[in-house]
């Protein structure tokens, strides 16, 4: 074989081989590049579906909480509801009726007759002794008895031993008997102004000895007190 025909074949092999490490270096490139578009993309979605699982989780927090909210509002508004429909109906308290700090009327006549005492003492027409935890206030029968201030009528009874009784819820947890009347010229329920007639003056049974008179109590959150105390006014 001559010189120049060994040089081709040289030349021949040389070339082959360079294009065979381009095949196989073309070959890994894209296998790598698969690969890793493989890992992106299912790194991608891993990412994807746990944000879109926080995202609902979040969505479902927020909805349980505001229906849980809801319903809770929902049970207060019908208890209070139900508390408002079965409570006693009372007086509001206001600027006018608030006990030891606003003004009140005398139910009848300022003169009076028997103080408050929660001494015992002895009691001529029922022959005993006995606290008198009210005040008498002097008046004639047929007198005009009025509100001591802005309430709303409770009761309106009879009882054998004070008479035609008027109780008034006057606000502020005050609340005040009116006994001894003749007549009531209002009925349970009924709401009054400071000094609107609630009746006309008779007897009080148990003290028909004391004269004609106004026996009147007042009780501040249910416990007796002394009417002029809760007037703010002095014998």
């Amino acid at each position: 074989m001559s010189m120049s025909n060994k040089k081709e074949n040289k030349n021949i092999r040389a070339l082959f081989s360079v294009v065979c490490l381009c095949i196989i270096a073309l070959g890994l490139i894209v296998y790598f590049s698969t690969n890793s578009s493989s890992k992106n993309d299912a790194v991608n979605e891993a990412t994807t579906i746990e944000e879109t699982t926080e995202v609902q989780r979040a969505v479902t927090g927020v909805t349980e909480t505001t229906e849980k909210a809801t319903a809770k509002h929902t049970e207060k508004s019908t208890a209070e509801s139900s508390k408002s429909t079965t409570e006693k109906v009372t007086m509001e308290q206001g600027k006018n009726n608030i006990p030891y700090k606003s003004y009140y009327k005398y139910p009848l006549t300022e003169a009076v007759a028997k103080g408050y005492s929660e001494e015992l003492t002895y009691d001529k027409t029922m022959d005993d002794y006995r606290a008198h935890t009210a005040v008498d206030f002097e008046g004639e029968e047929d007198d005009k008895v009025v509100a001591i201030n802005d309430g709303i009528v409770t009761n309106v009874y009879t009882d054998d031993m004070y008479g035609i009784v008027v109780e008034v819820d006057h606000g502020g947890k005050l609340v005040a008997r009116y006994c001894g009347l003749k007549s009531a010229s209002v009925k349970k329920g009924t709401y009054l102004n400071i000094g609107n007639a609630i009746g006309v003056l008779g007897t009080v049974p148990c003290e028909t000895g004391d004269g004609v008179h106004l026996h009147f109590e007042t009780f501040l959150d249910g416990k007796k007190v002394n009417p002029l105390d809760a007037m703010s006014k002095t014998e």
